[in-house]
């Protein structure tokens, strides 16, 4: 019984290995007339010997898999368009291993004919795309862009995006960056297009570096960076930019209260209680949910806007009711500042509109140079009242007698640079006159 199995087992084997064997010969014979057939001039004698290896592949058991050898021998001719089908017809593994063969030669191609480039760098795309490998030729291709210097970073840049490829795309921003000067800025709206912290905060301080505060607030305030706020909030107040910097002190409050941080938001505003913004501190208070201490700032803001009835109001039944007392008791003082800051305030509309650069000895704004002379001229005829006006600050700021009021009537009417200038910043005694003052003394802002 053993014996007649063993002899079945040895006839099958030799049967198969004679059908294997059979089967190599039509693939060793496709493969001849295949390589036959490119060497044919006659187009119909060509296409005839294709036709033949196809008929011996198909016989050797080649009948999916002949596709990747044909189109390889198109390929090999440069003839794309028959490699792309017989690539087409593969299975989905060949298949993409073909048109990425097609692709590449695209993609050389395009950077050798700078006339037909960008229709062959489609055609290499769309291949990309059918193989399951966009990402991958989307590189390839801004790498060499890249590599063609920055004059092409933009397209390797597209590319890169296309791809998804973030570190390359950060490899263009580090490119510009290590060129330093106005260069470097390039790099700002490339990592901003990554949008990651890492690369906000990047670009941020090199905005900040670069004494492009608004552009460093920017990117910032896109990736909720409290410690840049915070940084640029700052440079605002010292460089005289106040506005901007209350609202980017807004800004980093509501990034704390993203968080829940109700103590880092009350540090804020006490930072600003002390500073005596109290707009400022009211607005941050109310954000951290602590109304009496946003009502009792509001009051002071009122105040020193003048506002003395709405200030009273909001005084009025809180810890600060003796302030209402205060305020009636130096009225007389009070209504006469308020008058003399309008009057200050209409010149001040007035002024002429200038450039404002930032002095490089202070680091505070001032107006441009090149301009000084329209100031000259605007100031010159008004110079004496102005004077006459601070002197009556100093005459009615002197004899109020509460030290809560009068510090915010101080601090109300140092907002003018001529204050400083004419009165004692601390005190407001007088220290010129109209006769010791210069025309540039007198400037309101």
């Amino acid at each position: 019984m053993n014996k007649k199995i063993y002899c079945l087992f040895t006839a099958l084997m030799i049967i198969c290995c004679c059908s294997l064997s059979a089967q190599n010969k039509d693939v060793t014979k496709g493969k001849e007339l295949l390589r036959k057939a490119f060497t044919q001039k006659d187009a119909a004698k060509k296409n005839e010997a294709i036709q033949q290896a196809i008929q011996a592949f198909t016989k050797g058991g080649m009948k999916r898999e002949m596709n990747l050898i044909i189109g390889d021998a198109f390929l090999a001719k440069n003839d794309l368009v028959q490699a792309t089908n017989y690539y087409n017809r593969c299975d989905k593994a060949e298949k993409a291993i073909g048109l990425v063969k097609v692709a590449n030669i695209n993609v050389e191609q395009a950077f050798n004919d700078p006339k037909n480039e960008a229709k062959l760098l489609k055609n290499a795309m769309t291949l990309y795309g059918k193989s399951g490998k966009t990402a991958m030729g989307a590189k390839g291709i801004g790498d060499r862009y890249f590599e063609r210097g920055d004059k092409h970073f933009d397209k390797a840049l597209d590319y890169y995006s296309i791809a998804a490829d973030t570190a390359s795309i950060e490899k263009v921003a580090d490119t510009y960056i290590a060129k330093g000067g106005e260069d470097a800025l390039k790099s700002v709206d490339i990592l901003k297009k990554i949008g990651t912290k890492a690369a906000l905060k990047k670009a941020g301080d090199l905005c900040f570096d670069k004494k492009q505060y608004d552009r460093a607030y920017d990117c910032y305030s896109i990736a909720g960076l409290s410690e840049g706020l915070r940084k640029t909030a700052d440079k605002y107040n010292e460089i005289g930019k106040n506005s901007e910097a209350a609202n980017v002190y807004i800004k980093l409050a509501e990034t704390y209260m993203k968080t829940a941080n109700t103590d880092a938001v009350e540090k804020l505003a006490r930072e600003n209680v002390q500073a005596m913004n109290y707009g400022l501190a009211s607005r941050i208070y109310d954000k951290a949910g602590n109304m009496t201490l946003s009502r009792k700032y509001l009051s002071y803001y009122k105040f020193m806007e003048l506002d003395f009835d709405s200030a009273k109001i909001l005084m009025r039944g809180t810890e600060d009711d003796y302030l209402v007392k205060a305020i009636e008791t130096n009225i007389k003082y009070l209504n006469i500042l308020k008058s003399n800051n309008s009057s200050l305030d209409d010149y001040l509309k007035n002024q002429p509109s200038v450039k404002m650069e930032v002095d490089p000895n202070t680091g505070k704004f001032r107006p441009a140079i090149k301009d000084e002379s329209i100031l000259i001229e605007y100031y010159k005829n008004i110079k004496e009242p102005i004077v006459d006006y601070l002197l009556t600050v100093s005459r009615n700021v002197t004899p109020i007698n509460n030290a809560t009021l009068k510090q915010m009537m101080i601090k109300k009417f140092n907002q003018y640079p001529a204050t400083s200038r004419i009165l004692d910043g601390t005190t407001f005694a007088p220290k010129l006159s109209k006769s010791t003052s210069s025309v540039k003394d007198v400037y309101l802002k």
